[in-house]
């Protein structure tokens, strides 16, 4: 008897998880009339002892569909993607005299690239055809601009800069 409560009790779950499966598939997102796949994500970055830092990225924003009808309301506004716009996958690395900024775009040419800077923003953009990329990267650290180079080789970007220590003094102990 006991047996058989269990075996009922596992046939409710795989029931359950069948039908959130279908609704996954009749959700409000149109995957034809996007017209490419998909792509959401989360990258995370952890500098020392401070607090990790998450951002999305892809080609959609799922976070509000994620808050929909639970009741809840999401803190700190979604990050809406402009239609067709991919945000990329961007790791920022900090080393001794130096910061590198990864960013993943495949499917364009350096020359698709346009990248500016102001004070501790990094503002990239890219296209070519219908591959669009925009993001928005804040630095960690204020760097030199005039120090920036750039490469692109294989789908990723890589953006090095030299730290600004200009503001840094030596100072005698008495």
């Amino acid at each position: 008897m006991l047996n058989r409560r269990r075996k009922d009790l596992f046939e409710d779950i795989l029931e359950d998880i069948d039908d959130m499966i279908r609704g996954m598939f009749e959700s409000r997102i149109d995957t034809e009339e996007m017209g490419e796949p998909l792509v959401w994500g989360y990258s995370m970055t952890q500098h020392g002892n401070e607090p990790p830092e998450i951002r999305e990225f892809g080609n959609v924003s799922l976070r509000d569909e994620m808050f929909s009808g639970l009741g809840l309301e999401h803190q700190g506004g979604a990050a809406h993607v402009e239609p067709g716009v991919r945000k990329p996958l961007v790791d920022i690395m900090e080393a001794e005299d130096s910061l590198h900024v990864v960013v993943e775009m495949p499917g364009i040419t350096k020359e698709d690239v346009s990248l500016d800077i102001s004070g501790t923003v990094l503002n990239i953009k890219a296209r070519n055809g219908d591959r669009k990329y925009s993001e928005r990267v804040e630095l960690p650290a204020r760097v030199l601009a005039d120090t920036a180079k750039a490469t692109y080789k294989n789908g990723v970007l890589e953006v090095v800069f030299k730290y600004d220590r200009s503001d840094k003094k030596s100072i005698k102990v008495d």
